[in-house]
């Protein structure tokens, strides 16, 4: 495989979208491995969501997340997702950064008083540096810090002692072809008498695999179109598919009657103006 694109916790070599593309373009027919960010991460996720040929990233592997789930693609494009076994091209994070990473960042060649120099002046925020050094040197501070942690264990009731509230907040991936689908899925499961679950929404039966992007946005789309959220389990278990989707095919001609981009179109204007909006609170009315 020419390339390999690994999501660490680490500086990135690949920052952005713009960095990705330039090294698919002009580093064709090398042999690669660089570090992504989360921004990289997300958007090759999201484009999997659409189509899962990309023939742009024909030959390439990726590992998100530390190495908890892995894509490959053949020669025509055509992507193959999976979390076990281990991949031979996988490179563990401690690895990579004593050796490609330092190379990728310039680091590799420096005299030791240099590299010092160079390193602090890298990462000026501390906990940055002590990850980056526990990893390039094994330290092992994380696993120190958790043994430690151990030996005094918290006192009082477990809970949310900060009262930070875990309820999800409006968003939306600013992608017309991802609502179509979400749109489409959403018609042929109620006009099935389906509980449209999130599940089915979008697309995926292992929802834990699913992009929080993704699960956020379909949770929003489908608040938008329907006035509720996706049925959960509880809610499924009690039955009656046939009366809870009943009210949402009126809601959905409404929705073609205004032109399903047009609306997909007010919809985002209005996802990005509510801002922090939990979605349990927002609606939206086409006028």
């Amino acid at each position: 495989m020419p390339h390999v694109f690994l999501e660490f916790d680490i500086d990135p070599g690949v920052k952005t979208v713009s960095d990705l593309t330039y090294v698919l373009r002009h580093e064709a027919g090398k042999q690669t491995a660089y570090a992504i960010s989360a921004e990289v991460a997300k958007f090759v996720q999201d484009a999997l969501i659409v189509n899962e040929t990309i023939i742009s990233f024909k030959n390439c592997c990726f590992a998100f997340r530390n190495g908890a789930e892995f894509v490959t693609f053949d020669n025509k494009g055509k992507s193959k997702r999976f979390s076990d076994p281990i991949p031979a091209w996988f490179i563990r994070p401690g690895e990579f950064v004593r050796s490609t990473w330092l190379r990728t960042h310039e680091l590799a060649d420096l005299r030791a008083p240099d590299f010092v120099n160079a390193f602090i002046e890298m990462f000026p925020d501390l906990k940055e540096r002590r990850h980056h050094a526990d990893l390039l040197f094994d330290l092992k501070l994380e696993k120190t810090k958790a043994k430690a942690e151990s030996v005094s264990p918290p006192t009082g009731k477990p809970g949310n002692k900060n009262r930070i509230t875990t309820k999800p907040k409006v968003a939306d991936l600013g992608s017309f072809e991802i609502f179509s689908h979400f749109f489409e899925r959403l018609k042929t499961a109620v006009n099935n008498d389906t509980f449209p679950t999130l599940q089915v929404l979008t697309g995926h039966d292992d929802i834990t695999r699913v992009p929080n992007s993704l699960k956020g946005s379909v949770r929003t789309w489908f608040k938008a179109v329907t006035g509720e959220l996706p049925p959960n389990n509880k809610r499924v278990g009690a039955g009656n598919a046939v009366l809870f989707c009943a009210p949402i095919r009126e809601q959905i001609r409404q929705v073609e009657s205004w032109g399903l981009e047009e609306y997909y179109q007010k919809l985002s204007q209005a996802i990005a103006e509510a801002g922090e909006t939990y979605i349990a609170d927002f609606t939206f009315r086409v006028s």
